[in-house]
């Protein structure tokens, strides 16, 4: 049912309306039909893993050896997220946003 131009269809995990299809060659389709089914083809980026504890990339809570920060503020071993009362600062991109935010 799916069309030649996809490679492989995957289920997301903890998504209800999502799949992922991996096409042959590096150009994306506007829409794909499957059966009876238009889909809109959007390219996907996955996030990079980041750590919880210390908000750095490339490794997860469990495994971290950095200091701890405040996930709103970037307050080094000073106090949790849900205990601060500062305003947010991410210390990535240096701006007024929580540190585990998109964008």
């Amino acid at each position: 049912m799916c069309p030649s131009s996809v490679q492989k269809v995957t289920k997301m995990r903890n998504s209800s309306n999502m799949i992922l299809l991996t096409f042959f060659g590096s150009t994306l389709p506007d829409r794909v039909h499957i059966g009876p089914i238009n889909l809109r083809v959007r390219r996907f980026v996955s996030r990079p893993l980041q750590c919880f504890s210390c908000y750095g990339y490339g490794h997860g809570k469990s495994s971290c050896k950095e200091a701890s920060r405040c996930g709103n503020c970037s307050a080094l071993d000073s106090h949790s997220e849900e205990h601060c009362n500062v305003a947010a600062y991410c210390f990535h991109c240096r701006d007024a946003n929580q540190v585990r935010s998109v964008g």
